[in-house]
């Protein structure tokens, strides 16, 4: 069944098996914040292990090779597998499990497949070279790979990262060696894990029958959010800016590699913006007189969930900000008075005093009150007129 360890990531008991994957809930934008589309790591997976519902992921195990593309592709690294930590220091070359070891060079790591290698641990890898590059061999064995299914299953990654590197006027480049192998020599494909033994019961061991123990849980990973939403754990995303930062000249990651937000002037500070941020990278902070709309372009993963919500239309999103470093700014700043009614803080945009909130009850009981006023007057009964001159005859 699924168990958690210590450190709250959840996996299956398969013992003597380190290479399945791990889920940690509390970075998984699907689990934590309903309604956010990301289907990252479901559509990064080759055998369609990975489903991801309302507030709710899973990973079918019997279809699971453990080749990491799915945690490579979660731009919040809520999923984890072996190849996808950070690589030590003395490695340069990056070969596929299924390359014998004769054929390792010094300085080789090996991975369950090289499209598992996301991008903060080539970020990584990159920021420690000082001398030559870091390589990924390609044997011409990917394309027939089930892992694979692509000639280049790092190739999304690599250039992610070429883009990056370009834009931070870094000479550095993880570089692809293309040393083929025959098919021959190739080891044994990815397979699904070895999955817990069916339990016996003795009562149905006696009868001829055998039972397994919960065989969905056993062969499955899961986790279901619920109640209210919870903001998303930014680490990965922070992580991020440091290592952009690491390959810099000057030490500091600029706002073009980062997501931008811009607020217009028909903004009427109706908040829901930052109330549906799933990752904080918006911030409401509520002074004694004024409110000030913040944005945090590190931990944006541009879902445009602000822009969405927004009932004016007053934010745009653009996946890339302006050439000075990035950092942490105030979008919009406004002074709040006290609503005369309810003693709430707002922002004034009309002299009533009222809260928008105060003021939509109020045209609500304005409303309510004409309606009622006219409906008394047309009930209202009337004598016949021919009555009335009948009786002064």
């Amino acid at each position: 069944m699924a168990g958690a360890s210590e450190d709250g990531q959840k996996g299956p008991l398969c013992p003597g098996d380190t290479t399945i994957p791990r889920l940690l809930e509390g970075r998984c934008l699907s689990v934590q914040w309903p309604g956010v589309p990301c289907r990252a790591c479901a559509e990064a997976c080759p055998t369609g292990a990975v489903e991801v519902g309302e507030r709710s992921i899973g990973i079918a195990l019997d279809r699971c090779l453990r080749c990491g593309r799915c945690a490579a592709a979660c731009p919040t690294e809520a999923l984890a597998i072996a190849g996808s930590e950070p690589l030590p220091e003395s490695v340069e070359r990056i070969e596929c499990a299924r390359v014998p070891a004769a054929f390792h060079r010094p300085g080789t790591a090996v991975v369950p497949c090289t499209g598992g290698l996301s991008p903060n641990v080539l970020r990584a890898w990159l920021a420690r070279t000082t001398d030559g590059s870091p390589i990924i061999v390609d044997r011409g064995w990917c394309a027939e790979c089930p892992a694979g299914g692509t000639a280049e299953p790092w190739a999304s990654a690599v250039a992610q990262l070429a883009r990056e590197t370009d834009r931070l006027g870094s000479p550095r480049r993880v570089v692809v060696a293309r040393e083929p192998l025959p098919s021959s020599v190739a080891g044994p494909p990815p397979s699904p894990p070895r999955l817990l033994a069916a339990k016996l019961d003795r009562r149905a061991l006696l009868g001829g029958v055998v039972r397994r123990d919960e065989p969905e849980r056993t062969h499955r990973i899961e986790a279901r959010g619920s109640g209210r939403p919870r903001p998303v754990e930014a680490v990965a995303l922070r992580e991020r800016a440091r290592r952009l930062a690491a390959l810099a000249a000057d030490g500091r990651a600029p706002a073009s590699l980062f997501p931008e937000v811009v607020v217009a002037d028909s903004c009427r500070d109706n908040r829901l913006c930052a109330a549906t941020c799933p990752t904080g990278a918006l911030l409401l902070e509520l002074e004694e007189e004024t409110s000030s709309l913040l944005f945090d372009p590190e931990i944006c993963t541009g879902c445009r969930s602000c822009v969405e919500v927004c009932p004016t239309a007053s934010l745009a999103l653009s996946p890339a900000g302006e050439a000075e470093p990035v950092r942490r700014r105030v979008l919009r700043r406004r002074s709040l008075v006290r609503c005369v009614v309810c003693g709430a803080r707002y922002h004034p945009l009309s002299a009533s005093g009222r809260c928008p909130t105060c003021e939509k009850d109020h045209e609500l009981l304005r409303f309510v009150h004409h309606w009622v006023r006219r409906a008394s007057v047309t009930d209202e009964p009337h004598e016949p007129s021919h009555g009335r001159e009948g009786r002064s005859t």
